[in-house]
C-alpha cells in the first residue's frame, strides 16, 4: 500500500505545476488509475474472483466425477447443494433426474421418487424416462395402484417414448394381478404385433380370455402355445392351463397330438414322470409314428431318471413295432447309450458296433463312432480308436465330430513317432475345418512335426503362417518361437458403395451419459444397434462406455468383440482398431497392478492377462469352486496370504476388494514364479490347478517340449487357462509394449532340467 500511496503523492504534486483543466483531467486518471490499482491488488491478495456459470460447471463436474468413482452418497450431497443455488430450471430438472437415479442405487426409494416425480413433466427432454423409473419403484415397493397410474401417464402422453412397449406390458401384467382382466386385455391387444413378447402377450390374451369367460378361445391359445418351442416357460405354464380347462370342461378334450405335444413340453423341462404320465395316455390304436414317437420319448424320460433297464424295454418296444416307424434308429441308438451308462462298455460297443453296420445310411452313424472311439480310448486300444476315428473322417468328413476324430488321430500317430500320417491328419483337419480351433492347433503341430523331423526351413514357414493367422494361443506361441511380433490392427478396406447407410446415435443418449443414467442409455443403444442395418461406431463406443461406468467390464468387452465383428468397422482406421484392442485387453485397476506387480518383480502383462482371464475384471466375481474376486482367490488361500501380508481381522468378504485381491494374487504369482523359475506357462498352469500338482506333472510326464507338456496336461480346465492366459498376455504385450519387442514368454526350447531340480 505505501508504494500506492507515494506514487499517488507523486502525481499530485506533479499536477499542481499545471493549469486547472489539465488538473481536473489529471484527477479523473489518477481516479481511474487508484481503482486498478486497488483492483490489481484485490486479486493478488484473494485470487480473482470466479463467474456464477463457472462455479456451478466446477460443481457439476465434480459431482459426477464422484458418481463415476462410485461414491454415490457423496455425489448426491453435491448435487443437492447445487439446487439451492440460482441454476436455470432446465439444469434443475437434470439434477432431479440424476438424483433420483442415483437415489435409486443407494436404495433409498422415498427420495428417488421425490426426485423423479419432480421432471415428470411434458417440457423435460427425458421425463418418459424418469416416469419410466418411477414406475418400475412402486411396482418394486408393491404399490401397484402407483405404479399402473404412471405407467398409464406414459403410455398415454408419450406414444413415441423408447420405453412404450415396455410401460404397457407392466401395464397389463399388473391388471393381471389385480385381476382387472378387461383392463388388461385392452392393453394387451395393443401389444399383438410386438414381436418381442409374442408369446407371452399371447399367453397373457388367453389369460383374459379365461377370466372373461371365453374357454374355447383360451383352450385353443394354450394348444398353440404347447405346440412350439416346448423349453420355453411359457410353454409349460401354459400346459398346465390347458390340463386345468381339460379337467374342469368335459366338453374340452385333449388329442393324441395333444398329449404328445404335452409330454414333449415336460420331457423338455426334465419333469420325467409327468411326461411319462402324459405319453402313456396315447392309446394303442393311434398313427404307428405317433406311438412310435411316444415310447420313444418314454424311454428317454425313463433314460432321464437312470432307470436304465426299463429305458432299455421301452426302446425295444419302438423296435417292435417295426422298420416303417421313423424313431426305429433313435431307439437304436439309445440301447446303446443306456448299456454304457451302465458301464457295460463291451455290450455297449457291441451295440454301437451293429449299429453302424446297420444303419449305415443314419444321421446318427458319426455319433455311434465317435462313441466306439471314445471308449476304445477309455480301454487303453488306442488303434482301435483311431481306426474308429477315421472311419467317422470316411463316412462324415463334415461331422461336428470330425474335427476331434482327426486331432485325436493325428495325436495318437505324433506319440508314436508316425510324424507323415500325423502330419497328414492334422493337414486335413486344417484344411477341411478352416478357422476351427483344433484346426489352428493342426497347422501349429504341422510346424512342430517338421522341427521334429529337422527340416527348419519348412517348421519356420509353418510357424510364421501361423503367427500371421490369428490362431489364438497358437500364434502367441509360434511369434515366441520366431521371436517376432506381428500386428493384429491393420485396417481392413472395403469400398463404401458395399456398405449400407450409417444411423446416428439416439439424440437422447447423450444427455442420458452426461447424467450417467447409463442403464437407459445401454437399453436405447443396444436396441439401436440391433434393429438398424448399420450404426454409427460412437454408438458402440458409447455402449463400452456406458458398461464401464456401471463397472461392467465383461460386458463392454463383449460389445467390444462385437465391434471389431461389425460392418461399422469395416473401414476402421488404425487409430479405431487400437482404440478397441484397448477396450478389449483393458488396464483397469492398472494402479494397483503396477503397484504390485513392482513390489513383488511380477510381469505386469501376465497380472492383466490373468484378471482378465479369472474374473473378466469383474471385482464380485465367485467361481463354481468358491473362489472369489479379480485374480480368483480361494478363501483357504486368502487367509493363508493375509497371515504373510499381516491383515487384521481378514473376512473372506475383504477378497472382493479390488486392492486386496490384486495384492494377493500378484503375490502368489511372485511366489509360485520362485517355483518354477519364473515360466509364464508353468506359472499359469499352477495358478489354476495347483503348484503340487503342477510339480507331479513335470516330474512324471518327463517332457522337454513344453508345448508338448500343455498339450498333454490332462485337466482340460488347467490345459485351456495356460492357452487363454499365454493368448490374452501376448495381445497385452502387443498393445501396450514397443511393437518391435517379441513376447516375454519365450520357453519354446523346452523345460530345461534345472528347472526340475527339487521339485
Amino acid at each position: 500500500m505505501k508504494y500506492m500511496i507515494f506514487f499517488s503523492r507523486n502525481r499530485i504534486q506533479s499536477s499542481n505545476k499545471s493549469g486547472s483543466g489539465t488538473a481536473i483531467y489529471s484527477s479523473i486518471i489518477r481516479k481511474l488509475f487508484l481503482s486498478l490499482l486497488v483492483l490489481a491488488y484485490g486479486c493478488l491478495a484473494i485470487g480473482v474472483p470466479v463467474s456464477g456459470d463457472e462455479e456451478h460447471s466446477a460443481a457439476w463436474h465434480e459431482a459426477f466425477t464422484l458418481i463415476d468413482k462410485g461414491n454415490r452418497k457423496k455425489a448426491a450431497l453435491k448435487l443437492e447443494a447445487l439446487l439451492q443455488t440460482d441454476l436455470s430450471e432446465p439444469k434443475k430438472r437434470e439434477i432431479h433426474h440424476a438424483l433420483g437415479y442415483n437415489y435409486e442405487k443407494l436404495r433409498n426409494r422415498p427420495k428417488a421418487i421425490g426426485h423423479y416425480a419432480r421432471v415428470a413433466s411434458v417440457s423435460y427432454p427425458l421425463a418418459d424416462y424418469a416416469i419410466y423409473r418411477l414406475a418400475r419403484l412402486y411396482e418394486g415397493m408393491n404399490n401397484r395402484s402407483r405404479a399402473i397410474k404412471w405407467y398409464a401417464e406414459l403410455a398415454e402422453d408419450y406414444p413415441t417414448s423408447f420405453y412404450l412397449v415396455e410401460a404397457k406390458w407392466a401395464l397389463a401384467q399388473l391388471h393381471l394381478e389385480k385381476k382387472q382382466y378387461a383392463s388388461a386385455k385392452s392393453v394387451l391387444v395393443e401389444l399383438v404385433e410386438q414381436p418381442r413378447y409374442a408369446r407371452e402377450v399371447s399367453f397373457a390374451l388367453a389369460r383374459c380370455n379365461e377370466e372373461l369367460g371365453d374357454i374355447p378361445t383360451a383352450f385353443n391359445t394354450y394348444r398353440e402355445l404347447i405346440t412350439e418351442n416346448h423349453s420355453k416357460s411359457v410353454a409349460r405354464d401354459a400346459l398346465n392351463r390347458l390340463k386345468r380347462l381339460a379337467r374342469a370342461n368335459k366338453a374340452l378334450k385333449l388329442t393324441s397330438i395333444d398329449r404328445l405335444n404335452c409330454g414333449l413340453v415336460s420331457f423338455s423341462h426334465k419333469q420325467w414322470r409327468t411326461a411319462v404320465a402324459d405319453l402313456e395316455l396315447i392309446p394303442k390304436t393311434v398313427d404307428l409314428n405317433l406311438r412310435a414317437h411316444a415310447l420313444y420319448l418314454i424311454g428317454r424320460s425313463y433314460q432321464g431318471r437312470k432307470w436304465y433297464n426299463t429305458a432299455i424295454k421301452k426302446f425295444n418296444g419302438v423296435i417292435a413295432l417295426g422298420d416303417k416307424n421313423e424313431y426305429l434308429t433313435r431307439a437304436t441308438y439309445q440301447i446303446a447309450q443306456c448299456y454304457r451308462r451302465k458301464g457295460h462298455i463291451r455290450t455297449a460297443i457291441s451295440k454301437l458296433e451293429g449299429f453302424v453296420k446297420t444303419y449305415t445310411w443314419s444321421e446318427l452313424v458319426d455319433d455311434a463312432l465317435y462313441d466306439i472311439a471314445q471308449l476304445r480310448e477309455k480301454q487303453g486300444k488306442s488303434e482301435l480308436a483311431v481306426d474308429a476315428y477315421s472311419r467317422l473322417i470316411k463316412v462324415a468328413p463334415k461331422s461336428p465330430y470330425a474335427d476331434v476324430a482327426a486331432w485325436r488321430t493325428g495325436w495318437q500317430r505324433f506319440d508314436q513317432n508316425r510324424y507323415e500320417e500325423s502330419y497328414d491328419a492334422f493337414k486335413a483337419l486344417k484344411e477341411n475345418f478352416p478357422g476351427n480351433r483344433y484346426a489352428m492347433g493342426a497347422h501349429f503341430w504341422m510346424a512342430k512335426i517338421r522341427e521334429r523331423q529337422n527340416n527348419p526351413v519348412l517348421a519356420q514357414k509353418l510357424y510364421k503362417e501361423v503367427a500371421e493367422a490369428r490362431y489364438w494361443y497358437y500364434s502367441a506361441r509360434a511369434k515366441a518361437i520366431l521371436g517376432v511380433a506381428t500386428s493384429e490392427l491393420e485396417p481392413k478396406a472395403i469400398r463404401d458403395a458395399e456398405l449400407p447407410k450409417r444411423h446416428a446415435r439416439p439424440p437422447q443418449v447423450p444427455l442420458l451419459m452426461e447424467l450417467r443414467l447409463y442403464e437407459d442409455a445401454i437399453a436405447q443403444l443396444n436396441d439401436h444397434i440391433n434393429t438398424t442395418p448399420l450404426s454409427e461406431r460412437e454408438c458402440f463406443y458409447d455402449l463400452i462406455t456406458c458398461y464401464e461406468g456401471l463397472a461392467m467390464y465383461d460386458k463392454a468387452r463383449k460389445v467390444t468383440e462385437q465391434s471389431l465383428e461389425n460392418p461399422a468397422f469395416a473401414n476402421a482406421t488404425r487409430e479405431d482398431l487400437e482404440k478397441l484392442h484397448r477396450k478389449l485387453y483393458p488396464r483397469y485397476y492398472a494402479g494397483a497392478v503396477e503397484k504390485y506387480a513392482k513390489l513383488y518383480n511380477v510381469d505386469t502383462f501376465l497380472i492383466a492377462a490373468m484378471i482378465l482371464e479369472e474374473s473378466r475384471y469383474n471385482a464380485e466375481a465367485v467361481s463354481w469352486a468358491g473362489a472369489i474376486g479379480l485374480m480368483q482367490i480361494m478363501p483357504a488361500t486368502g487367509r493363508e496370504l493375509a497371515q504373510q501380508l499381516k491383515i487384521r481381522r481378514f473376512r473372506t468378504s475383504m477378497l472382493k476388494q479390488p486392492d486386496v485381491n490384486i495384492q494377493m494374487g500378484t503375490k502368489y504369482i511372485g511366489y509360485l514364479n520362485s517355483l518354477f523359475n519364473d515360466d509364464a506357462m508353468l506359472v499359469t498352469g499352477a495358478y489354476n490347478g495347483g503348484p503340487g500338482r503342477m510339480k507331479r506333472w513335470v516330474a512324471s510326464k518327463d517332457i522337454a517340449d513344453i508345448d508338448e507338456f500343455v498339450e498333454k496336461i490332462t485337466i482340460r480346465e488347467t490345459r485351456l487357462h495356460i492357452k487363454k492366459v499365454i493368448d490374452s498376455y501376448d495381445h497385452y504385450v502387443e498393445i501396450y509394449k514397443n511393437a518391435n519387442e517379441p513376447p516375454a514368454v519365450n520357453s519354446a526350447t523346452g523345460i530345461i532340467q534345472k528347472r526340475l531340480e527339487g521339485f
